[in-house]
C-alpha cells in the first residue's frame, strides 16, 4: 500500500514539472515560428487569402504528417496586423481521432472545455456541412495560449487551430467579438488557384508541439 501511495505521489510530482515546460514551448509559438513574428521575416511563405488586417500564408516547402500519415490539406498560419496569432489545420481521410486527442491530453492534461453540437444546431449553409454530422469541439486553455480541436463524428473530419490569444483577442475586440469567440479562419480548401507544388518541399511531422 504505502508503495502504491509513494508511486502516485512521484508520477504526481512528474506531471507537475514536465506539463508546464511542455506548455512552454507552446506559449512561445508554433514549432519554430515565435508568436508575433511578422510574415515578411518568413521565408518560404505565400499569402492566401484574408481580409482587412486577417491575412493567411502557407508553405509550399512543407507538406505535414499526422502519426506518419499525409494530409491533403496545408497548414495554415494566421497574422492579425503583420503578427502572426493563429494555425490552422483540417484533417480528411485518415481515421486519428483518437490518438490525435490522447497525444493533446498526455502533453497538456484534460480539455478545459467540451462542448457538444448536435446536427439540428449546426448551420445548414451547405449540403456538405449538413453532411458532416455532429460536432465535438475540444479546448485546451493555456496561459496565453489556446488549442481548439473540432471533430465531425459523422464524416470524420476534424481541425486544429491553435490561438495566440493576447492577440486573438485584438483581432477579436476590432471585429466586435466577444473574447470567447475566435477571429474567422480559412476556409478549406483554399483557394483552386494556389497550387502547392514546391520541387523543394521537405516533410515534417505535425504532431510534435
Amino acid at each position: 500500500m504505502k508503495f502504491a501511495v509513494k508511486t502516485i505521489m512521484v508520477a504526481a510530482v512528474l506531471g507537475m514539472l514536465f506539463a508546464p515546460a511542455q506548455a512552454a514551448e507552446l506559449e512561445s509559438g508554433f514549432r519554430d515560428t515565435k508568436w508575433s513574428t511578422s510574415a515578411k521575416d518568413l521565408k518560404g511563405f505565400t499569402k492566401v487569402g484574408g481580409s482587412e488586417k486577417i491575412a493567411y500564408y502557407v508553405n509550399p516547402e512543407r507538406k505535414y504528417t499526422f502519426f506518419g500519415n499525409e494530409i491533403p490539406d496545408d497548414v495554415v498560419y494566421g497574422f492579425y496586423d503583420d503578427k502572426f496569432f493563429a494555425v490552422y489545420v483540417n484533417i480528411e481521410g485518415i481515421d486519428i481521432f483518437s490518438q490525435i486527442k490522447s497525444y493533446i491530453q498526455r502533453k497538456y492534461g484534460m480539455p478545459s472545455k467540451t462542448s457538444r453540437e448536435t446536427r439540428s444546431d449546426l448551420p445548414t449553409l451547405t449540403n456538405r456541412r449538413e453532411t458532416r454530422g455532429d460536432l465535438t469541439t475540444y479546448i485546451w486553455r493555456l496561459n496565453q495560449t489556446q488549442i481548439k480541436f473540432k471533430h465531425h463524428e459523422t464524416s470524420g473530419e476534424m481541425k486544429i487551430s491553435f490561438y495566440y490569444l493576447p492577440i486573438a483577442k485584438q483581432a477579436n475586440a476590432e471585429i466586435k467579438k466577444n473574447l470567447e469567440a475566435e477571429p474567422p479562419g480559412p476556409v478549406f480548401p483554399l483557394s483552386p488557384f494556389y497550387q502547392t507544388e514546391s520541387p523543394n518541399w521537405q516533410q515534417i511531422e505535425f504532431m510534435s508541439f
